[in-house]
C-alpha cells in the first residue's frame, strides 16, 4: 500500500532540491552520481542519487501553491528534512537583471491563497525561510561571480492576473514575484523542517526584458548540492 497519495516512492532522501519544471529536474539529475527515478506519477518526477558521496534528492513540485503544498507534504511524510526550492522569479526592481539571483528572506501571499487557506484558519502563518540555510546560501553565492539580491518576494496564485497588481507590489517594495515560496516556507515552519529558496531572475517586469538563464540554473544547483551534502 502506498504511503502517500500522489508520489510513488516509499521513502525519499533527507535533503532535497525541489523545482517546478519536471524537465529542469531531469536536467539537474545529470549532476548526480547514479541518479534513480523513484517516482514519475503525474510527471511529478522524484530522483535520488549521490553528490559528494552523500545521498540527495530532486523533486518536481509543479506550478502554484496547491500543487507545491501536496508535494511538500508528501515529501515530508516520506522523510524529507531539508527542502530548498530552485526556481525562477520575475524581477520587480530595475537593477535586478535577467540571470541575477534572488534569495528570499520572506514571502507574502494573497490572503487565503498560496494553497494555505485551509491550513491556518484566520491566523497569518510565518512565511520565512530557515535563516541558517539563507546564511549558507549567501555565503556560498558570495564566493562566485553571480549577482545576487536578498529581500522579500510575493508568491502569486494567478500567473495571468499578476499584471493587475504589479504596480501595487512594486510600491510595497517586493523585489520579485513567483508562485511557490510562501507555500514552502509556511508548511516547512508548520511541520518543523528546514527550507529556503534560490530564485533565478527570468524576466525584469519593470523594464520588460527577458533572456537566457539555463546555464545559471545548473550552476546554482551545484551550489545548493554542495550546501545540502555538508549537512
Amino acid at each position: 500500500m502506498k504511503k502517500v497519495y500522489h508520489l510513488e516512492a516509499d521513502e525519499v532522501p533527507r535533503n532535497i532540491i525541489i523545482m517546478g519544471d519536471p524537465q529542469r529536474v531531469i536536467d539537474v539529475s545529470s549532476l548526480l552520481e547514479n541518479p534513480i527515478l523513484i517516482s514519475k506519477s503525474r510527471d511529478l518526477f522524484v530522483y535520488k542519487g549521490y553528490y559528494n558521496n552523500k545521498e540527495v534528492g530532486l523533486a518536481t513540485h509543479g506550478i502554484g501553491g496547491p500543487s507545491a503544498a501536496i508535494v511538500i507534504e508528501e515529501l515530508i511524510k516520506l522523510g524529507a528534512k531539508i527542502l530548498i526550492r530552485l526556481g525562477t522569479v520575475g524581477s520587480l526592481k530595475e537593477e535586478i537583471d535577467v540571470g541575477n539571483i534572488i534569495i528570499p528572506t520572506g514571502a507574502s501571499f494573497w490572503y487565503g491563497g498560496a494553497g494555505l487557506g485551509m491550513y491556518f484558519n484566520n491566523i497569518c502563518p510565518p512565511t520565512n525561510p530557515s535563516y541558517d540555510l539563507v546564511y549558507d546560501l549567501i555565503k556560498a553565492i558570495n564566493n562566485t561571480k553571480l549577482n545576487y539580491h536578498v529581500g522579500s518576494i510575493f508568491s502569486s496564485d494567478s500567473f495571468y492576473a499578476e499584471k493587475n497588481y504589479i504596480e501595487t507590489l512594486i510600491k510595497l517594495n517586493f523585489i520579485g514575484v513567483e508562485m511557490e515560496c510562501a507555500t514552502l516556507f509556511a508548511i516547512s515552519n508548520l511541520r518543523g523542517i528546514k527550507s529556503a529558496c534560490v530564485l533565478v531572475t527570468s524576466n525584469n517586469i519593470v523594464k520588460g526584458t527577458e533572456g537566457s538563464y539555463d546555464d545559471i540554473i545548473k550552476n546554482v544547483a551545484k551550489i545548493i548540492l554542495d550546501i545540502i551534502t555538508n549537512r
